[in-house]
């Protein structure tokens, strides 16, 4: 997105202007904080603009917090999805099918667990 369109839209302050904004710079939101963002990102508007923008810290927090949420919430449900393979799929580390193994209990080898003749 051409960034004179952005600064028409921060200026205009439309509702969801700093969810755009967060959205453009991904990059440097998820690498540094939210006031370090806020420098960087006024500095690249007021070089492209030529003229200076104010920028609310509270709103690109909020919507920082907002996009990181999403972020996250989105990586999470992308990797928990179970995976169904047949027997012929699976690979060697996996049992067959209707096969399992029961993990070794430590039941029994506590002191009550030895034997008295020692």
């Amino acid at each position: 997105m051409n960034k004179k369109y952005l600064i028409r839209f921060l200026k205009a302050k439309h509702r969801g202007a700093y969810t755009l904004l967060t959205e453009i710079y991904s990059e440097v939101i998820s690498e540094v904080g939210p006031a370090m963002a806020l420098d960087i990102i006024h500095d690249d508007l007021l070089k492209e603009a030529g003229e200076e923008i104010p920028l609310n810290y509270t709103s690109l927090a909020h919507a920082i917090k907002k996009y990181k949420r999403k972020t996250k919430a989105n990586a999470k449900s992308n990797s928990g999805k179970w995976e169904f393979l047949d027997a012929h799929e699976l690979t060697e580390k996996q049992l067959g099918p209707g096969k399992f193994k029961l993990p070794h209990s430590e039941a029994g080898k506590g002191k009550e667990g030895k034997s008295k003749a020692s």
